[in-house]
């Protein structure tokens, strides 16, 4: 009697342990249960920000819950990086910003997070980085601008918003021996505001330059990327212009490092449709952003080989990005 208690209490047991083990599978699968928050890093109207709202009711519908949007801007990305880095791992909260505010920002700047503090959830798309002047400047092109700095004998004055636009100007100035004075921005937006309102030179966009220079309101001087852009393969290039280096950026998610990877795959998932739609696609056209997903399977790497590429400039430039000078 006692040997059939005994197994029978070991039968029970194990029985327990499946219906656990079930229940837990059951609530893994049942994630999310509460509304999923997507920390946009920039102000409302840029182009992070606009691509994330009109993918939201697509994300929406594929996880099942309600997205939340909140826009926390400051110190190009990094104040809305830091915030998320704090929160709880379970992929509640999304950070949805520029890749360098993860892949370069550290390496160039006071940070309490770096890349490792991250899970890189998906690359929504790379921005078509560029530099523009406003319509009533007299200069149609680098050369140009850098000659009548040159004879004002005065450093040139650029709209700065991110790491990646100080690193591509210092990388400019130096190569072709002119001074600099940033002038800080908030956002895309603000980029475009000080160039329309002659208050810099030339200004960084990702993609806001191209609207309002199809419409006759700037001026597009040349594409920030190493090779042409998709968008404007007649703009010249970096490669065009004789430099060695360019930069490319990408609309990148993140949550805080250790999330289940159901979890983030589920969330790539969901991204991945939601940028393959026609609404995802139309938004990217209208921003200048060239919107090819990859997912959690491949973030990572893109990350690491991106941040691998800046610490190498970053070797030639110097010590000038860290001064902020």
């Amino acid at each position: 009697m006692a040997l059939i208690g005994r197994k029978l209490r070991v039968a029970l047991g194990a029985a327990g342990m499946l219906t656990v083990a079930a229940g837990a599978a059951i609530a893994q699968d049942d994630w999310p249960s509460d509304p999923v928050t997507i920390v946009v890093a920039y102000p409302a109207g840029g182009g992070t920000d606009s691509a994330i709202r009109a993918m939201t009711d697509i994300v929406s519908g594929e996880l099942g819950q309600p997205i939340l949007v909140q826009n926390v801007g400051g110190a190009g990305g990094g104040v809305a990086a830091a915030r998320v880095m704090r929160e709880e791992a379970d992929g509640y909260t999304v950070l949805a910003t520029n890749s360098t505010s993860i892949t370069l920002a550290p390496l160039v700047q006071q940070s309490i997070y770096d890349i490792d503090d991250f899970d890189h959830v998906a690359i929504l798309g790379d921005f078509q980085n560029a530099v523009f002047t406003g319509p009533q400047q007299p200069w149609d092109s680098l050369d140009e601008v850098i000659e009548v700095v040159r004879s004002e004998g005065r450093p040139m004055t650029y709209a700065s918003q991110l790491a990646i636009d100080r690193l591509l100007m210092l990388y400019i100035a130096k190569e072709r021996g002119i001074d600099l004075r940033p002038v800080p921005v908030n956002g895309g937006s603000g980029a475009v505001q000080a160039v329309l309102s002659g208050d810099v030179d030339v200004s960084f966009s990702g993609g806001s330059w191209r609207p309002i220079v199809e419409a006759g309101d700037a001026k597009a001087l040349f594409a920030a990327s190493y090779d042409p852009l998709p968008v404007a393969p007649d703009l010249p290039s970096m490669s065009d212009l004789g430099f060695d280096f360019g930069v490319t950026s990408r609309i990148s998610l993140h949550t805080p490092a250790g999330v289940p990877s159901e979890r983030l795959e589920k969330l790539s998932a969901a991204f991945d449709k939601a940028v393959n739609s026609g609404r995802g696609q139309q938004v990217g056209e209208q921003r200048s952003m060239d919107m090819t997903f990859r997912g959690y399977d491949v973030a990572g790497e893109v990350m690491a080989k991106e941040r691998a590429g800046y610490e190498d400039i970053l070797e030639s430039v110097g010590p000038e990005l860290m001064t902020g000078q």
